[in-house]
């Protein structure tokens, strides 16, 4: 879920000089173009808090209004949306009469007030504050979790800055415009475990699940959220998993739903979106809302041309089930979005230069941001979908435990749920000691092992499979002992156990640009997206419930399909997984004279051809397969086409713009 289309700015400016006027004019409308409806520019002390807004998102928004002052002490800016407002107003005092006359940059004021930086404890969803202590000239900020919105500063000899955006920040003639070569490296192989680095030099970045603490001589960084320090639960009954959870999903599509109008929602075949739907449906015709149905639903579909090849067990179209789940629900209306006009880098250039940071997965940009689009056509401004629960509720958990038991003396256990999962997969399969064993031993061999039977199989995996980077260029920059030292593996081996799956999920750096991508969403679509699944609450009981609520008796994603039972038809329940943008090669062989060309420009430029493989790029482009490949034996290079390509063209374009050369 994401925040309003808004942003502020924070300066701390380090000795007695008058405000820069000139300069927070400038930033003021370089942060215009994350909201122009309301915004002001206020000077208190050494502090000029600058701050703008765009109304329509939630019923609060026409009460917002910021800095708010906290007493005479403290200046507060905040960026984003709270959950479960009504509990924390409650906690608060705030009567019910009150609180929806109240804004949420209002609610955590008083939060501030109430119980200081303890205030974290009791603030949910994605959102953003800094406050100003105007007496000991101080800052004190943070970022949620929840996919907060993005929060930059820099820092030089005249000021600090803090902002939502680095667009303001660029305004200080101080500060260059100039890639961080690390950073973007790190990015081409995946590794996005420094947190705290911007693609740009002398910017840094507050890591979501952080508080930022600065005063005039120092500053600091430190997370304040960890699943690590969620209690185990543990009930008597199963059943009981199963109430608790279902009560979770409805408080968080509820809290999600807080709109002016009906939200609108981006809908596949998969279980988490379907969940989301049954939930607003039930809600609405309970009377639970100031709206009425039906709920408007976008489902994205491949291109005519596609040639209908998927990976197998994975569905690329995914509208049968969708209509299946519409004709059970007749209040649903899905509208069935293709692809069939669109290039592969449909509003890439754009959403970059909104976004701030280069985008890795170019192939699912045009349905994701026509989705959204087609959601503010039918009048809503706010769009729900389902992209968390793949981290907690709808976890898939089957192949973890199948090591995890073999690793712990649980060979029974292991013979009998595997060979309820043989029954239980579509189609089903007969028992295999050799599958089984593979399935169970491959997964505790030790690395030096893993890697020779890996290569044995043509599937020994390193950080330069899928990237286009140049391999002597990552060399130069030590790029592999870089992963090691920051404790990403470069072999993309699955987690141990179910827990840190979940710690992967949920804090692994790549999560932290999904903000910045959605504000950009946001300017572009004029929508709000909102990920229920993402609901604190929701992540951290999965995180402490038992592995067998996730998988049992051959049934993976038990949990989700248990709270849904009943509810989802046969044809969504049973449906394979989709697999998104399957068309991708149909689409990017329309493209490939554009491409080429592209890299050919690429390699008149020596920083790029330093940065980017490009030979392997060209030879792929020249070699592009009839069909869609979907393994090494279609075409050795079947996923560094699918990924590699895009995200090399997608960080070209980011340091181009950058570097003023677009």
């Amino acid at each position: 879920m994401e925040g309003d289309v808004s942003g502020f700015v924070l300066i701390l400016r380090k000795d007695a000089r008058p405000p820069a006027d000139d300069l927070n004019d400038k930033m003021h409308q370089a942060l215009r173009i994350f909201g122009t409806d309301r915004g002001q520019v206020v000077n208190a002390g050494r502090f000029t808090a600058i701050w703008t807004h765009d109304t329509g998102y939630t019923p609060q928004d026409r009460f917002e209004h910021q800095p708010v002052m906290i007493g005479t002490r403290w200046l507060l800016l905040f960026c984003g949306f709270l959950m479960h407002r009504d509990e924390l107003a409650a906690k608060l005092g705030v009567s019910e009469s009150e609180a929806p006359r109240l804004a949420d940059s209002a609610l955590v004021a008083l939060a501030w007030e109430k119980w200081g930086t303890d205030c974290l404890d009791h603030l949910g969803g994605p959102f953003s504050f800094a406050v100003a202590d105007c007496e000991r000239q101080s800052v004190f900020a943070a970022r949620g979790q929840e996919r907060g919105i993005s929060l930059y500063y820099h820092d030089n000899a005249a000021r600090l800055i803090l902002a939502t955006s680095t667009k303001p920040i660029f305004c200080d003639p101080a500060v260059p415009k100039a890639i961080d070569e690390l950073r973007m490296a790190d990015h081409l192989v995946m590794n996005h475990e420094d947190k705290a680095r911007s693609f740009f030099r002398d910017i840094s970045i507050v890591p979501a699940g952080h508080t930022f603490v600065a005063d005039p001589r120092h500053y600091v960084a430190r997370r304040f959220y960890s699943l690590d320090r969620v209690k185990d639960i543990r009930f008597a009954r199963d059943d009981d998993y199963v109430e608790a959870a279902r009560e979770l999903l409805e408080k968080a599509v509820a809290a999600s739903m807080r709109a002016p109008q009906t939200p609108a929602l981006s809908l596949s075949s998969g279980l988490d979106s379907s969940a989301i739907a049954v939930t607003m449906l039930g809600q609405i015709a309970a009377g639970r809302h100031p709206f009425s149905g039906p709920v408007k639903a976008f489902t994205a579909i491949p291109a005519a041309g596609w040639d209908r090849i998927a990976r197998p067990g994975w569905e690329g179209d995914e509208s049968a089930p969708v209509r299946a789940l519409a004709r059970h629900y007749p209040a649903l209306d899905v509208e069935f979005v293709s692809s069939d006009d669109w290039p592969y880098d449909h509003g890439l250039d754009l959403l970059q230069s909104y976004a701030d940071v280069p985008l890795a997965g170019v192939g699912n940009l045009h349905w994701g941001l026509e989705l959204a689009r087609h959601g503010r056509k039918s009048g809503a401004r706010v769009q729900l979908s389902g992209s968390s629960g793949n981290a907690g509720l709808s976890l898939a958990t089957r192949d973890i435990l199948f090591g995890q038991w073999f690793r712990h003396g649980r060979w029974l256990n292991l013979i009998r749920e595997y060979k309820a999962a043989a029954r239980h997969a579509i189609p089903p399969q007969g028992f295999s000691l050799r599958r089984m064993m593979g399935a169970a031993i491959v997964p505790n061999l030790p690395d030096w092992l893993y890697d020779r039977h890996q290569a044995r199989k043509g599937q020994a995996m390193s950080m330069l499979v899928h990237s286009a980077i140049n391999p002597a260029y990552a060399e130069d920059l030590g790029l592999a002992e870089r992963m090691a030292m920051l404790g990403r593996d470069q072999r993309y081996r699955r987690p141990r156990t179910r827990r840190e799956l979940m710690r992967i999920m949920v804090h692994r750096g790549a999560r932290d640009n999904s903000g910045a991508i959605a504000e950009a969403f946001k300017v572009m679509s004029g929508v709000q997206t909102r990920d229920p699944l993402g609901d604190r609450r929701i992540l951290e009981f999965c995180y402490a419930i038992p592995d067998d609520q996730f998988y049992r008796d051959g049934t993976d994603r038990r949990l989700i399909k248990r709270v849904m039972a009943g509810r989802l038809p046969q044809e969504i329940t049973s449906a394979r997984r989709g697999e998104q943008s399957a068309d991708w090669h149909s689409r990017m062989a329309r493209d490939l004279p554009r491409i080429s060309a592209e890299i050919e420009r690429l390699g008149d430029d020596p920083a790029m051809a330093r940065r980017f493989d490009l030979d392997r790029i060209r030879r792929c482009l020249a070699q592009w397969p009839a069909a869609t490949p979907v393994s090494i034996a279609d075409c050795p290079d079947a996923q560094f086409m699918r990924f590699g390509i895009g995200r090399a063209i997608a960080a070209a374009r980011f340091i181009n713009s950058v570097e003023g050369k677009n």
